[in-house]
């Protein structure tokens, strides 16, 4: 049994006094690969194309791409989100971030487009995104 239920994420989730901000999520719809199956969709009953508002935590961790003599710093965006909110989310899906903005409504981070490239289910409730800034 798990230690923390869905129910649970919501606190670390939440806009306005957790670490979330919303975003809209997108469904390819050119993707044949049936995540809850781990098949072939020959059913066409996923990546409908629908879009639809999730809560997320939006990190950019920096690490050091090693070359040559001197270390470049790069990052990496991921998002984090509760397993269903996502049930069916697959490579190539779309995730826009809307803009981060202070208590002021100071902006922060602009509005952001992302392509998700890797999907990596933690077992608890979470999974985490590799994501491409597009």
């Amino acid at each position: 049994m798990p230690l923390e239920s869905a129910l649970d994420f919501n606190g670390y989730l939440d806009t306005t006094t957790g670490h979330g901000v919303t975003a809209t999520f997108f469904e390819v719809q050119s993707s044949l690969w049936d995540a809850r199956q781990g098949l072939i969709d020959t059913w066409f009953d996923i990546d409908s194309g629908d879009a639809y508002s999730v809560d997320i935590i939006i990190d950019q961790e920096y690490f050091n791409i090693e070359g040559g003599t001197v270390p470049v710093a790069g990052y990496q965006p991921r998002a984090i989100l509760k397993a269903t909110d996502v049930p069916y989310i697959s490579h190539e899906d779309k995730l826009v971030v809307n803009a981060i903005t202070t208590d002021k409504g100071n902006v922060l981070k602009p509005k952001t487009t992302f392509l998700v490239k890797t999907v990596e289910p933690d077992n608890t409730g979470l999974v985490s995104l590799v994501l491409e800034e597009q």
